[in-house]
């Protein structure tokens, strides 16, 4: 109730409030995690070595099967239906888009440095 209270205070205040979410990967663990819900390693992950992030040492989503879209989907829709945030920074973008993960990767855009 307390980041309610917080967050209705920021309204009041004509603040706008954005969380931060994770939705590039997810914790490997099995116990207190979602990996091998079903037993299996692939049930919202890719299967096998495209399902794991070394570098962060966590599984990585398959966003193109319709229950992960959903899960996710609805990750976000919980947090703006209950605690009425406002939008989201979605961490690890480039994981999300890109098979390397922008591993070694520069995103300068080809733009003259200032």
């Amino acid at each position: 109730m307390e980041l309610k209270s917080l967050i209705d205070k920021a309204h009041e205040l004509g603040l706008t409030v954005l969380l931060d979410v994770v939705h590039s990967h997810a914790c490997k663990n099995i116990l207190d995690g979602i990996n091998m819900f079903d037993g299996t390693d692939h049930l919202y992950f890719h299967e096998g070595a495209r399902g794991r992030h070394e570098l962060w040492d966590s599984r990585l989503f398959n966003y193109g099967s319709h229950e992960v879209l959903r899960f996710l989907l609805s990750n976000l829709r919980y947090w703006m239906d209950i605690y009425m945030f406002d939008g989201f920074r979605f961490d690890g973008v480039t994981s999300m888009m890109y098979t390397h993960h922008g591993i070694g990767t520069g995103f300068s855009g080809g733009s003259p440095s200032c």
